[in-house]
């Protein structure tokens, strides 16, 4: 990153996100929608289907379209929840102790998951969704708090790396959720024999639905010339649909995160002032985001509330953000027209 960036006002045509304050500043409206996605099976689940325990929604939804029938589960962070934030509770424990296979993203996103599973006396098989991919490196924009990592002294699945050295935002890249598709089908017919033939020919649709999903996503954002393709954020979510889309990520207001505590006024006047001055056209809330802050700065800026981004959630159902398919395709559709003013 440019160390001028902390110094200047945000470049005109960029995106601004401020994942703490559940905050993305664009310079056009938001485009939503999404396209023919699939849903997961609401068939009754067979009677020896696999108890699965997935850590957040957005995993449990591939979980669900990969293991149809032969999987019954249980999420942890439900849909517009906040991973960073999440206490376990008794409950969660329960569902844990009584699970087959305990489902984590890893990458250092659950630092809360070991000493749950532990508690809970689980036998259930741990699975870590984005085993063996190369992830990327995190955006300490937040360094200096105190306790406020993503993965504390966790290591990084695949590897002796410390989590919290890693972006653990893998499933923002659709090549690593293909191959989280690949360690949870190979998981669950590990689990569940009888039912592997089944479980492979999900997988397998499943994966041509999300290599779709991905061109679609590669032409739409073709049409942004290269040097207008940069999203400013203070809390790095979308480092991997950068890296994958032709995207450069740079950091702003980096002691603004969704495990530190709301920017101060002077911090919020000081962003709208250069709101204003840049002729930033929305502002575009994350799906895990509070509102009051962001209420605040619109009014102070001047600036319309446009639809959210789904990062590290899904969204309710029947939203753009329902499926990975649909959250996916709305992110993209939301970023290119900020970008290309539309």
């Amino acid at each position: 990153m440019r160390s001028e960036m902390t110094q200047r006002r945000f470049p005109r045509g960029r995106t601004l996100a401020i994942a703490g304050a559940g905050l993305v500043v664009a310079t056009g409206l938001a485009a939503s929608g999404c396209g023919g996605d699939s849903a997961t099976s609401t068939t009754a689940p067979a009677p020896d289907a696999t108890r699965a325990v997935v850590t957040f929604s957005i995993l449990d939804d591939v979980v669900r379209n990969v293991g149809g029938r032969c999987v019954t589960t249980t999420v942890l962070v439900g849909r517009d929840g906040d991973a960073h934030v999440f206490e376990p509770t008794p409950k969660d424990a329960t569902a844990l102790k009584d699970a087959d296979l305990v489902i984590s993203n890893g990458l250092g996103f659950e630092p809360w998951l070991a000493d749950l599973y532990a508690s809970s006396g689980s036998k259930g098989t741990e699975v870590v969704a984005m085993a063996g991919i190369d992830p990327i490196e995190a955006d300490h924009g937040h360094e200096g708090e105190d306790d406020h990592g993503h993965g504390g002294e966790e290591k990084a699945a695949g590897g002796d790396t410390d989590a919290s050295e890693v972006d653990p935002h893998a499933w923002q890249d659709p090549r690593n959720m293909r191959a989280a598709v690949i360690n949870v089908r190979n998981a669950l017919v590990k689990a569940n024999p009888d039912c592997a033939a089944e479980i492979r020919a999900n997988a397998k649709r499943y994966d041509a639905e999300l290599a779709a999903m991905e061109e679609e996503i590669a032409q739409s954002v073709s049409s942004l010339p290269r040097d207008e393709r940069i999203i400013i954020t203070n809390h790095d979510s979308l480092g991997y649909f950068a890296k994958r889309f032709g995207f450069d990520v740079e950091t702003a207001l980096g002691s603004v995160s969704t495990e530190s505590a709301d920017p101060s006024a002077q911090q919020i006047t000081k962003l709208a002032d250069d709101i204003r001055k840049d002729g930033v056209k929305a502002i575009f809330v994350e799906n895990i985001g509070g509102s009051n802050v962001i209420d605040r700065l619109a009014r102070e800026a001047g600036v319309q509330i446009a639809k959210p981004l789904y990062t590290d959630a899904l969204g309710a159902e029947g939203s753009d953000g329902a499926t990975y398919l649909s959250m996916m395709r709305a992110n993209a559709k939301s970023i290119t027209a900020g970008l290309s003013g539309s």
